[in-house]
């Protein structure tokens, strides 16, 4: 891999964590463990679902930061398309990741029955979808190429901020097989 700012070491830590939550809900909702709903009553899947909740959070916030901090720094140094489609990206991400928040949330609050189950399917599934794509493009787009766009300090003080307001260990990954 590319000698990575420290900016981009915060994000590329990030956005790994972002990929391990959804691969864990993609490994949930197919394939054989699709087959049967997460029950919110078995406390481990309860937990998970808890987890999901503030993680997904943790994604829109990450996805605030860019928008807000980052996207603006580099439109100046000639990323305009590149951060408007990015940004286009977080527009469709953002409420995916927010119905499959109030769909985890009304599992936790009033239980599982099949049309929640398919729902949160559903919502899982084009989460998945939309963000692995999303993830793959800033890594290879931005991250890897923020030595290019911001000068050391600037990368310094940005990597520290956003540590300072979203440690990366914050994004839980639930979903685990614990074999």
């Amino acid at each position: 891999m590319a000698y990575l700012s420290e900016l981009g070491e915060v994000l590329h830590e990030e956005h790994f964590r972002i990929l391990s939550l959804i691969c864990g809900i993609e490994s949930r909702v197919t394939g054989a463990d699709g087959q049967h709903p997460i029950d919110p009553k078995d406390e481990q899947e309860k937990e998970q679902l808890r987890q999901l909740v503030v993680s997904l959070d943790q994604v829109i916030d990450h996805n605030a930061f860019e928008e807000a901090v980052l996207f603006p720094l580099l439109c100046t140094h000639g990323g305009g398309d590149l951060t408007s489609l990015l940004t286009q990206e977080h527009v469709t991400i953002g409420p995916l990741a927010k119905r499959l928040r109030r769909i985890a949330t009304t599992i936790l609050d009033h239980g599982m029955d099949a049309e929640r189950w398919s729902a949160f399917r559903s919502a899982a599934t084009k989460l998945v979808t939309e963000m692995m794509a999303h993830l793959q493009k800033e890594e290879l787009t931005v991250v890897q190429k923020l030595r290019g766009f911001l000068d050391v300090e600037t990368d310094h003080r940005l990597a520290l901020r956003h540590l300072a307001e979203r440690p990366p260990t914050r994004i839980k990954i639930p979903f685990q097989t614990t074999t």
